[in-house]
């Protein structure tokens, strides 16, 4: 099953590759991690928090480096790097990891769609995150080590282009990450996504390449996409990121079964408090942006319902295409009745 992964790799060297070669070959006892986002980012805050946490706790024996702006690996790639064994850990957006495992894209559908963040985390710290970190670990030949740090609210931003309703999206270019889901989305207000990596994403907006991106609303201001056009933003009552931490299986078969076990009870402690600290972060970047002269709409509950609705006319093909598993399929429809 790696090499089905592996496959996907192209070959050649890059400067980054060996980057992360020589680092690791210069600190062997080190936890190599790569972060895609900034210093400040909550992506890569939690990834320093933990290096520290996990230093302390194994009173020094277990170190950690982390690498932040995606000095080693772009989001996209370090799935890929991770599975290589170039680097040990990392954090990636689950629409990047869809592309390996397509069962991710249960988290898409729009039966899930209104979901809180609370609910969605408690949903992917059971069963359905269980088998997904099952299915994603004997696809790419790494390990889940614990719990999904919660990204946010997933909005929408535009430069030229009023958002303040769903029908505002008709025929509107919209960047997105990957994924089915995201795809359904975009194409079920009327809209027409194209799949971009986040580091091609401000450039696309200033060029009017893409008309509009989603994106978490802290990217939006740690990444200053006001500098490249944003002027409006939009929550469509949907989508809730989130990031799936990757270790390498080299690092992990390194350590003890003791310390395993202390690597991932660090990690859940720091994602529980990630997840608390992400609560805050959307109120306050908001309030950022409304400085920055940035427009925020919400979507009307009742029109994001009927939203929802028509776009239950498309989960089956969803479904279908990318032949998600049955038992997921259910497992999630019950976590979305609940």
């Amino acid at each position: 099953m790696l090499n089905t992964f592996r496959n996907l790799i192209t070959a050649g060297g890059t400067a980054a590759a060996l980057a992360a070669l020589a680092t690791t070959a210069q600190a062997a006892d080190e936890l190599i991690i790569s972060s895609a986002t900034p210093p400040q980012h909550i992506q890569t805050t939690t990834m320093t928090d933990f290096a520290a946490a996990l230093t302390e706790r194994s009173g020094g024996a277990l170190k950690a480096k982390v690498f932040d702006s995606s000095q080693l690996y772009n989001a996209r790639d370090v799935g890929k790097a991770v599975a290589r064994g170039d680097v040990g850990m990392a954090t990636v957006p689950s629409p990047y990891l869809s592309r390996v495992e397509a069962n991710i894209n249960v988290l898409d559908l729009p039966v899930l769609k209104g979901m809180s963040a609370e609910d969605r985390s408690a949903m992917l710290d059971g069963e359905v995150g269980a088998k997904l970190n099952g299915m994603l670990a004997e696809k790419m030949g790494i390990v889940v080590p614990g719990n999904w740090p919660v990204l946010g609210r997933v909005y929408y931003w535009s430069t030229s282009k009023p958002l303040r309703n769903f029908d505002e999206f008709v025929g509107l270019q919209v960047r997105i990450p990957g994924g089915a889901g995201p795809a359904a989305v975009v194409e079920g207000m009327g809209g027409i996504p194209v799949v971009m990596p986040g580091s091609d994403m401000p450039l696309a907006l200033q060029q009017g390449t893409v008309d509009a991106t989603m994106a978490a609303i802290e990217s939006v201001v740690q990444q200053k996409l006001t500098d490249v056009g944003v002027q409006y933003g939009f929550w469509d009552q949907g989508i809730i990121g989130y990031l799936i931490p990757i270790v390498s299986q080299d690092y992990w078969s390194s350590l003890t079964e003791e310390e395993q076990a202390l690597f991932t009870e660090v990690w859940n402690d720091v994602v529980t408090e990630q997840r608390v600290a992400n609560e805050a972060v959307d109120s306050e970047m908001r309030a950022t942006l409304k400085e920055w002269g940035v427009t925020i709409s919400d979507a009307d509950p009742e029109a994001a319902l009927a939203v929802r609705e028509k776009m239950m006319g498309q989960q089956q093909a969803v479904i279908d295409k990318y032949e998600l598993d049955p038992t997921l399929v259910e497992l999630v429809t019950e976590a979305a009745s609940k």
